[in-house]
């Protein structure tokens, strides 16, 4: 979320937030702190997060990834220590208690699906020939316990032993629910302590063992407790969701999204080629950030120079489903009068791009004759191309 220019109140000088909330567990959310919540968003929050809260600059803040954790702790320590060295800062004195916890409330709110996901991890041996139960896994101590900010299980490649998950799910909309889980290896889950699935492949004649059960979910925040085991493999072959009976779905499972935090690429000592989808560029254009922090833009498809910036860096897309909303964006002053055709052909066909120090090398056939276009840094705000 953008800070916002400095007013006259003392109190709002202090007011520079970038909301990063999650979701928390609340027993209600008052009317008069309902509205009072919107007003802050709206004055606050929107212009990084959207009016919708789908992300813009910032992140989506109803969407399932949380980078920094969605249990109570981590929400309370975002939003008053907020994050050195990124937009958000600390606000723990810009606003009063109740207007931080209306906020948090507020999110919470709108959330929808699994939230505060944890994954635990055992060896196999306690758990053979036994029916997976929740009592079944409480003398025996995990191989490894994580936090899964993406609120998704899945298993890292080829790790082997039994899961055990936790979760919190979010119901906004009150009715009948129910698990649509494939039939794969063994798995049980639990409800708010009621067993409401289960299912064991070795047992796959005996359909009587099977349960599958629709419940009831009214609004608000329920827990989930999920067993399951399946055959050593290079991926987590698990697969299944939460329906509700309009037929919407929240998945169970997913993807390790590590890597994928929204960064700034920035100048380094050596070149580089960065190749983003940026608002008003072709989509193949290929972006040369030089060491000097010139960044200039490229066609391989027609050989044109398209635009350059000095002092430059890219604002890079988050790059997970439904984080944001909008494009990489470049940082920089423009360099004007550089657009202009660099290569000649009837026929034209890129080949690679290649980083030789502090240059790219851009490397085409034109009209059957192999050609490179070079960039190379020229002082601290300009650059210089050849072609040979």
């Amino acid at each position: 979320m953008l800070g916002f220019a400095e007013s006259s109140s003392e109190s709002m000088k202090r007011i520079t937030i970038l909301c990063v909330l999650g979701a928390f567990v609340v027993s209600g959310l008052h009317a008069e702190d309902h509205a009072r919540a919107r007003e802050l968003y709206a004055l606050i929050c929107v212009n990084c997060h959207g009016p919708n809260l789908d992300g813009g600059k910032g992140p989506a803040l109803t969407d399932a990834y949380w980078r920094h954790g969605s249990e109570p702790e981590a929400i309370l320590k975002a939003i008053n220590k907020g994050f050195p060295g990124s937009e958000m800062v600390a606000f723990e004195e810009a606003l009063p208690e109740s207007d931080r916890l209306a906020l948090r409330d507020f999110l919470v709110s709108r959330q929808e699906g699994l939230r505060e996901v944890t994954r635990h991890v055992y060896p196999r041996e306690p758990f053979r020939g036994k029916r997976l139960t929740r009592e079944l896994f409480a003398p025996v101590k995990p191989i490894s316990h994580k936090r899964l900010p993406e609120n998704v299980y899945y298993l890292d490649r080829n790790q082997d032993g039994v899961l055990r998950g936790t979760a919190k799910i979010h119901v906004r909309e009150a009715g009948k629910y129910r698990f649509v889980i494939p039939p794969r290896g063994r798995s049980t889950i639990y409800v708010n302590g009621k067993e409401v699935f289960y299912y064991d492949d070795h047992d796959r004649m005996k359909k009587q063992t099977r349960i599958n059960e629709t419940f009831e979910l009214k609004p608000g925040v329920h827990e989930m407790e999920f067993l399951h085991e399946e055959k050593t493999s290079h991926r987590f072959r698990f697969s299944g969701v939460l329906q509700h009976e309009s037929g919407k779905k929240w998945p169970l499972n997913g993807r390790s999204l590590q890597g994928n935090i929204p960064k700034i690429i920035a100048a380094e000592p050596e070149a580089k080629v960065v190749r983003k989808l940026i608002e008003g560029l072709p989509p193949r254009t290929l972006l040369c950030l030089l060491p000097n922090q010139v960044l200039v833009a490229y066609n391989p498809v027609d050989g044109r120079l398209l635009q350059a910036w000095h002092s430059a860096s890219v604002d890079q897309t988050p790059s997970l489903v439904d984080r944001s909303t909008k494009a990489s964006e470049i940082k920089g002053t423009p360099i004007p009068n550089v657009g202009r055709e660099v290569l000649r052909a009837d026929i034209l066909r890129f080949l690679r791009y290649e980083m030789h120090l502090d240059t790219v090398h851009l490397v085409s056939l034109v009209d059957g004759r192999e050609q490179t276009v070079i960039i190379a840094p020229d002082g601290l705000q300009s650059f210089k191309v050849a072609v040979r």
